[in-house]
């Protein structure tokens, strides 16, 4: 019965060391796995055009700002669950 619980012990640490270390990984190379993507994402988007999706979209589009504040949304009087 000790030799279940020992074993039962030592796959929780691995699995607790896995988790750990693959956050870890994702939060360090967090902007190369997110560029990865993105050009992963573009390439099955727009096949035979890799290297044109830049061209694509144009870099000096006028963005319209707000000239005026936006009204408040009213309160309804209700709380706000906190989920």
């Amino acid at each position: 019965m000790q030799s279940i619980i020992n074993v039962l012990a030592v796959s929780s640490f691995l699995m607790s060391t896995v988790v750990v270390g693959s956050g870890l990984y994702i939060i360090k190379n967090k902007d190369t796995l997110i560029n990865s993507f993105k050009q992963g994402l573009m390439d099955n988007l727009l096949p035979g055009s890799a290297g044109l999706s830049e061209d694509l979209i144009p870099k000096d589009i006028p963005l319209a700002l707000p000239t005026a504040p936006s009204l408040p949304i009213p309160s309804t009087g209700l709380p706000i669950p906190l989920l």
